[in-house]
């Protein structure tokens, strides 16, 4: 059934205020969006946390080279994908807005290859000269996520590595490892992405320092920077981090803002500076009662979290994503009168975790303990102490935000999620997926991978697209 713009409007006039916000217009038709847009103006409604309208104010900031431009439309992916791997060897920013953002069309080419407005004709003059353009193929990536360790920074790293191109660097968070971006490691390497996901210091087969200080942000940043330098690639990487990951992406764009020139955060918004330390923050905050970090910081976290490494894991993924029950949602707030506990495991996996996966994560943390990943909540004071030349500092790499709109973590940083536009300048969008909450490239990795692709997709043509 075809349905039409009164279709439309019924549908929008029936949503609640949060529902018609949580939708993101660059998932609907030319009619919907229409519709959307005149129901937000009816209500008069902001968005705030999704895309915004397709024909945005114009921007006075810096950004010369305006909106992508088409120089190539073709049927099929990979003779796109062949064209933009023609381009970037003649140095020439490009990339492939496929099946992911338009409806493909054979009889039109549904895969077109953009680059910024000022390369179009040098990127035209390259595809109509180069003779052997129509017959140009790129040998496809081998489908293998391949093991690697560089020694770094004074200690030894695993990462996990696909694909051939630009390079993307993931950060994972706690309890996490390189395994969490299993899903964004093919579906980044099959867009021609150098995709490495490291196990960061503590984690995983990566060494694990025994000293607490060990784990502060100067450390955790250079071993990222050695890995970048040690792999080589040009152009610049972009990095994208979640949950601890994120903090730790944004303090190396702030730390070395040379060698990286994007920055994708996930489920964790930039937190400036602050003005008080962590401990003193959480104190203001939540007066008489223990902040999360706190339990996590104490030398009781360890025996409380490996006393059952499986059920501790399932409880984290469970409660912190958008399929628990609300009475089985993770709180980042207990009272001190409260028994620490690792809660009951429910009864099922998630959807989005299977056995396979459970059993992976159990191993390395069965093998490594918990010690290196608590030792970066541990370094939180020492980090405020070892960056007062931060203060002030906003992130102004080109950057995107995208969490889960049930994610718990966000309860806490929503000061920081709604000043997002102010601390990050050059944001190119921030979106919260409905339902989905804080574990957000395992549960919903369809969405997330897409959007990333769009975001390396605006840097690769050299504009931010709003």
């Amino acid at each position: 059934m075809k349905l039409d713009a009164a279709d439309f409007r019924q549908r929008y006039r029936a949503a609640s205020d949060e529902e018609l916000l949580a939708i993101d217009p660059d998932d609907l038709t030319d009619v919907a969006r229409k519709c959307y847009f005149e129901e937000l103006e009816r209500r008069e409604l902001k968005r705030g946390v999704v895309a915004s309208a397709p024909e945005a104010e114009e921007s006075d900031e810096s950004d010369v080279d305006g909106e992508p431009v088409a120089v190539g439309s073709y049927p099929a992916p990979q003779d796109a994908r062949a064209m933009r791997e023609l381009l970037r060897g003649a140095g020439i920013r490009s990339y492939v807005e496929n099946d992911l953002n338009i409806y493909a069309n054979p009889l039109i080419g549904g895969y077109r290859v953009m680059v910024s407005p000022s390369d179009v004709e040098r990127a035209r003059d390259v595809l109509r000269d180069t003779e052997e353009a129509e017959n140009y193929s790129v040998e496809p990536w081998s489908g293998k996520i391949e093991d690697r360790f560089v020694e770094t920074n004074g200690i030894r790293i695993h990462y996990a590595e696909a694909g051939m191109g630009p390079l993307v660097i993931l950060c994972h968070g706690f309890p996490e490892c390189w395994y969490s971006w299993r899903h964004q490691l093919p579906a980044l390497a099959e867009e021609g992405y150098h995709v490495v996901a490291p196990d960061l210091r503590g984690y995983g087969q990566t060494s694990r320092p025994e000293a607490v200080d060990a784990y502060d942000i100067l450390q955790v940043v250079g071993d990222i920077v050695g890995l970048v330098n040690e792999l080589g690639d040009t152009p610049a990487p972009v990095i994208v981090g979640h949950d601890w990951g994120a903090m730790v992406a944004w303090n190396a764009a702030l730390l070395r803002p040379d060698l990286f020139r994007g920055v994708a955060l996930l489920s964790v918004p930039f937190v400036p500076r602050r003005t008080i330390n962590q401990t003193t923050w959480e104190q203001e905050k939540y007066p008489g009662k223990i902040f999360y970090q706190a339990l996590f910081r104490s030398p009781a976290a360890e025996g409380l979290l490996g006393a059952d490494v499986r059920r501790t894991l399932l409880n984290a993924l469970y409660s912190g994503s958008g399929d628990a029950r609300p009475e089985h949602r993770w709180h980042p707030v207990m009272d001190p009168c409260a028994v620490p506990t690792t809660s009951t495991a429910p009864p099922d996996l998630p959807p989005w975790l299977t056995e396979e996966d459970l059993d992976f994560v159990v191993g390395e943390f069965t093998r490594t303990g918990f010690t290196g990943g608590l030792n970066y909540y541990r370094n939180m004071d020492r980090n405020w102490v070892l960056t007062p030349f931060l203060a002030g500092a906003k992130l102004l790499h080109r950057a995107a935000f995208l969490a889960g709109a049930k994610d718990p973590v966000l309860d806490f940083l929503d000061e920081e999620l709604h000043s997002l536009d102010v601390n990050v300048p050059n944001l190119w969008r921030k979106k919260l997926l409905p339902g989905a909450g804080h574990w957000i490239q395992q549960e919903r990795p369809a969405e997330v991978n897409r959007f990333l692709i769009s975001f390396l997709g605006a840097i690769e043509a050299g504009s931010r697209v709003q």
